[in-house]
């Protein structure tokens, strides 16, 4: 279930940036989810209050587009592995709230077994009646579930972990690996870079909460706030916000799951997703360092592990089990600069990006009024150019002299 940002008021609309609600009232309605029902405003407004400030009949079509884009980012989060929702049998999607997604894999459910579940018992009574190709169950705010061991072979959530503190997350972490099947997947969404800086952004120049905050999240790579918009709501106490740096995520959850894919703004061009799986027997994690308060003492520096128990953690950082000519000093030290030249790298980035965009228009609208010779002449400059490179190449390497094909030489 989404939710809003921490600045106490209700989050931007551009949350979901390529979505346009005023666009949405007849197409996602049209087509979304065929005759099934549509929840009552209050359950929708539990999931995208705040991003549009339209009508009630925008706030359904909201929800409808919402859940099919979530739908269609997690089967490309499950591509990059190589996989698919139909290569599973049995399916969970914890956090389902009133069936935003689900609602959406009706057909799948027609083979396939389909499970949602959730803390909001309104939501689950109203979906476990109006979306009968699937069951649904109410969850406690910590575990256990119901569930039998490895009783899922693929977990499916969206912006649960974004409203849990480090204690809640590493209980369901825990619940989530016990009730994968080996060799399991699963995958979670966070809140990463793209949206602290939004959260950021809300607040004032002057607000200490900005360098605060910051500080938190490049320390420990975690930063819960309970200085949200849930303060009184109908959710629970325990439900407010969290963000995620990457490299916490890949350290911290190697303790329960493989890291197989971190996915930044894939999941409505807003949350990050973390595609995982569930290690078979042997499985050994190796944080790549164990965090600590400022007012810990150092640990002592651990045992070099084996090739054969390095946690993907580690592999990201030791590429292809080598190890580090620079020593743990010299890692921390290069994190450390990247992290301090992130923004830049980011800034840097997107311009990169902008000029790319920019350059390509410009020679679309220099080809389309380009004359059809003046194109034949400049292409085929372009080929004699490319042509005396690699000639120019061979001479250099003495393989050929200029004008000798390569393909003709003879041994």
């Amino acid at each position: 279930m989404a939710g809003p940002t921490p600045s106490g008021s209700r989050p931007s609309p551009d949350r979901w940036s390529a979505v346009s609600a005023g666009s949405l009232a007849s197409a996602a309605v049209a087509h979304g989810s065929r005759s099934l029902a549509v929840p009552p405003d209050e359950l929708i407004d539990r999931v995208v209050s705040g991003f549009s400030n339209e009508s009630a009949q925008d706030q359904r079509a909201l929800f409808l587009e919402t859940g099919r884009r979530s739908l269609e980012d997690l089967e490309r989060a499950l591509a990059v592995i190589g996989d698919s929702l139909e290569g599973h049998e049995r399916i969970l999607e914890f956090g389902c709230g009133c069936g935003r997604i689900m609602r959406w894999m009706e057909e799948l459910g027609d083979t396939r077994t389909l499970v949602g579940t959730d803390i909001d018992e309104r939501a689950i009574g109203w979906a476990a009646k109006e979306l009968p190709f699937a069951r649904f169950d109410v969850n406690e705010g910590l575990p256990p579930t119901r569930y039998a061991d490895g009783e899922f072979d693929l977990i499916i959530n969206h912006s649960v972990f974004t409203h849990l503190d480090e204690h809640y997350q590493d209980r369901w972490l825990e619940e989530l690996q016990r009730i994968a099947a080996p060799g399991g997947v699963l995958v979670l969404s966070t809140r990463g870079e793209h949206a602290f800086s939004r959260a950021e952004q809300q607040l004032a120049p002057t607000d200490p909460n900005r360098r605060r905050w910051r500080e938190i999240l490049e320390r420990d790579g975690i930063f819960f706030t309970n200085e949200d918009a849930f303060v009184g709501s109908a959710f629970p106490d325990f439900y407010h916000t969290a963000f995620h740096a990457p490299w916490y995520v890949f350290e911290h959850w190697s303790k329960w799951f493989e890291v197989l894919a971190f996915l930044p703004r894939s999941s409505l061009e807003f949350q990050d997703q973390v595609v995982l799986r569930r290690p078979t027997e042997g499985y050994v994690s190796t944080p790549i360092r164990a965090r600590r308060s400022s007012g810990d003492a150092p640990p002592e520096p651990a045992a070099a592990p084996s090739g054969a128990v390095r946690g993907a953690a580690a592999r990201i950082i030791e590429p292809s089990g080598e190890p580090s000519h620079f020593g743990s000093g010299g890692l921390l030290a290069r994190r450390l600069l990247f992290r301090a030249a992130r923004p830049i790298l980011h800034a840097q980035l997107r311009v990169d990006r902008a000029l790319d965009e920019r350059i390509a228009a410009v020679e679309g609208r220099l080809e389309q009024r380009m004359p059809p010779l003046v194109h034949t002449v400049l292409h085929q400059q372009a080929e004699r150019i490319q042509r005396l490179d690699r000639e120019l190449e061979q001479v250099r390497e003495g393989r050929s002299s200029p004008g000798e094909d390569p393909a003709d030489r003879r041994s």
